[in-house]
């Protein structure tokens, strides 16, 4: 009996705080890799920092387009939540001058796409991390 109930305060005690939840993934959400750093992962967090961000990085060198969230194609749309994922390094480059690629430039297509899958990516690193804050992943 006393072996159960103290298996059962673990599990209450395992079950992270909604805020804390919430504080993860917006974190996970602006720095790729951070929700990661917070969980105590350190190599985890380095590697998906660097990843992300040289994918990004690589995408506006190949002139990749930045998508518009007023245009009319649900596909631009998409496109345009795809690249937000990212987190800050969006509004950064817009800060600094990047207005999107030339389709003219060769390579702006598959600049584009690195942008997007570097969104993404970052997405699946806040399910990550998430999953590794209830304990569902180790």
């Amino acid at each position: 009996m006393a072996k159960k109930a103290v298996e059962e305060a673990v599990k209450v005690k395992a079950k992270p705080d909604v805020g804390r939840l919430v504080r993860l993934c917006v974190a996970a959400w602006l720095i790729p890799g951070c929700g990661h750093l917070m969980l105590g992962r350190k190599w985890r967090a380095l590697i998906l920092f660097v990843s992300i961000l040289s994918m990004f990085l690589l995408g506006l060198a190949m002139n990749g387009e930045f998508f518009s969230m007023h245009s009319g194609s649900y596909l631009q749309q998409l496109g345009f939540f795809g690249e937000m994922s990212v987190g800050v390094a969006m509004p950064t480059a817009l800060f600094f001058g990047y207005a999107g690629g030339t389709p003219f430039f060769a390579s702006a297509d598959y600049g584009t796409a690195f942008l997007i899958a570097a969104g993404m990516l970052n997405v699946l690193t806040i399910f990550d991390a998430y999953d590794i804050a209830r304990g569902r992943k180790p």
